[in-house]
């Protein structure tokens, strides 16, 4: 009896732990986060537990879907309309997220050249879909870490400004 009840307590302070260590990565770590960026003035869409932003990425490309298909050369609204409206409403910079994970979106061409720039590595790239796969190959677009580096620094030659000046 005595061996029953330690293994019971053994295995509810395991459940309890796993249930705490859960609820502070859907919930403690995103709301801390989004505060972070909210102090240094970067809004966004809130988080939704869980889902993130997905729920909401959904809805806009089915109005868009659903909207008439008049050409338009401003294809951004089309192509990535959470993105159009989010920047509408927020600026160039904001945060969203895809379930617990955070975006920051950067459209500012000072702010994307000191993130390229950067050698820290901290910032990543979104991993393919395996449709982009497809379509971009083993390119520039999905290199990272010492590949990234390396042909970077191959890159950089090829358009250095003294090169590039028109005539």
């Amino acid at each position: 009896m005595n061996n029953v009840l330690v293994l019971v307590t053994i295995l509810v302070l395991v459940v309890l732990y796993h249930l705490l260590k859960t609820l502070h990565s859907i919930f403690y770590v995103p709301y801390k986060i989004q505060q972070h960026f909210r102090n240094q003035g970067i809004s966004g869409p809130t988080y939704r537990p869980i889902f993130g932003n997905s729920s909401e990425i959904k809805r806009l490309y089915a109005e868009t879907k659903s909207e008439s298909n008049l050409f338009d050369h401003d294809i951004l609204k089309r192509v990535v309309p959470f993105y159009h409206r989010w920047s509408c409403m927020y600026g160039k910079t904001f945060l969203y997220w895809f379930g617990s994970t955070p975006r920051l979106a950067i459209s500012d061409p000072n702010l994307i050249k000191e993130v390229l720039v950067t050698k820290c590595g901290e910032n990543g790239k979104v991993p393919y879909n395996p449709q982009s796969k497809l379509l971009f190959g083993q390119g520039l677009v999905g290199l990272q870490g010492e590949q990234w580096i390396f042909h970077r620094r191959i890159f950089n030659l090829a358009f250095n400004t003294e090169i590039l000046k028109v005539r």
